[in-house]
């Protein structure tokens, strides 16, 4: 399962950069780095921020990690 890569695609479909997901999603510039690159995990709770900056459900955060 690739999160990171997953964020990054859907980060990237919604037109924002790191920074501006990050800053929605009340996390800071440096952990979206490592959720990103794989080097942190996101929890539940951070799995939710995202989906909700990234206006779809945590569910299809998942869905796009394991098809990857």
């Amino acid at each position: 399962m690739n999160v990171g890569q997953a964020i990054i695609n859907l980060r990237k479909e919604k037109g924002l950069s790191q920074e501006q997901l990050a800053f929605e999603s009340g996390i800071s510039r440096h952990f979206m780095y490592r959720l990103e690159n794989n080097l942190a995990s996101p929890t539940v709770k951070t799995l939710e921020k995202l989906a909700v900056s990234l206006s779809v459900q945590p569910s299809v955060i998942l869905e796009k990690a394991q098809a990857l």
